[in-house]
């Protein structure tokens, strides 16, 4: 517990200086590498680590994808499509030549998922550039969007939690421990506007809560995901970066569906 507690403060005094620094391209490179370890966690996590090509491939997609949101014109919206369709072409290429040492079903979970997981560093990056300074607010929003439910969910659970959500995928979750994370993201989403500002009106608190309670499913969607695959693999988590916390796969899965949404949240307001 001492080692978990120790890495935590470690990793959000780490947040708090990317926070800050946010606006620079020192937070483009962190995402960038991010990725890079998320994508090579997961091949580690299907044995394709030993596969140089793939893992290569998958490392190069994921670190160049945030920092394209830094490119000139359309937001590295067209460079993003051409580098997507590059790399699952190159792997599909790499596929058909290693297919012998390299099982099918297992790489295309780690080229699919890397596909995923990219979109959550890259809309975070896609808000920066669409907000500069004032992106303070939907990032922040966006990791409450999964602290908060998970946080939410394991109270509820621990004291109250008696039906299990899906015993097959993740023993620990329950159907209460659910029903506290949905509560405790629309409370706080709900009272986001009072910090944030905007217009404080009874639709504005109903929209934002709303938008905490999509939070918590997918960021249980991301979750369950993830432990399908690590079920799957037969591991208990994808990495040890963090001690006590696991890898950056184990420490993002719930902000990979989670970060686009809110993405799409700050373009349509």
């Amino acid at each position: 517990m001492k080692t978990r507690i120790i890495s935590g403060a470690v990793g959000i005094a780490l947040l708090a200086v990317l926070l800050w620094l946010r606006t620079t391209v020192v937070f483009g490179i962190a995402l960038a590498l991010v990725g890079a370890l998320m994508s090579y966690e997961l091949f580690r996590a299907e044995k394709l680590d030993k596969e140089y090509a793939l893992l290569a491939s998958g490392a190069l997609y994921a670190f160049i994808c945030p920092l394209l949101a830094y490119t000139e014109g359309f937001g590295g919206l067209l460079p993003y499509i051409a580098v997507t369709f590059a790399y699952i072409v190159i792997c599909q290429t790499v596929l058909l030549i290693r297919h012998k040492s390299a099982p099918a079903g297992k790489f295309f979970i780690c080229e699919a998922y890397t596909v995923i997981a990219v979109s959550c560093t890259t809309s975070l990056a896609q808000m920066v550039r669409l907000s500069g300074k004032g992106s303070l607010a939907p990032i922040i929003m966006t990791c409450l969007g999964a602290w908060v439910a998970d946080s939410g969910a394991y109270f509820a659970g621990t004291f109250l939690g008696k039906h299990k959500l899906c015993p097959e995928i993740s023993p620990k979750k329950t159907v209460e421990g659910l029903m506290g994370g949905v509560l405790a993201n629309a409370v706080v989403f709900a009272l986001a506007p009072l910090f944030i500002g905007g217009e404080l009106n009874a639709l504005t608190f109903v929209i934002y809560a709303l938008c905490g309670v999509c939070c918590c499913f997918l960021g249980l969607l991301g979750d369950l995901t993830a432990s399908l695959i690590k079920r799957d693999a037969g591991i208990k988590d994808f990495g040890n970066i963090m001690p006590g916390h696991g890898g950056a796969m184990d420490r993002f899965d719930s902000l990979v569906y989670i970060a686009p949404f809110m993405l799409f949240i700050e373009l349509i307001k």
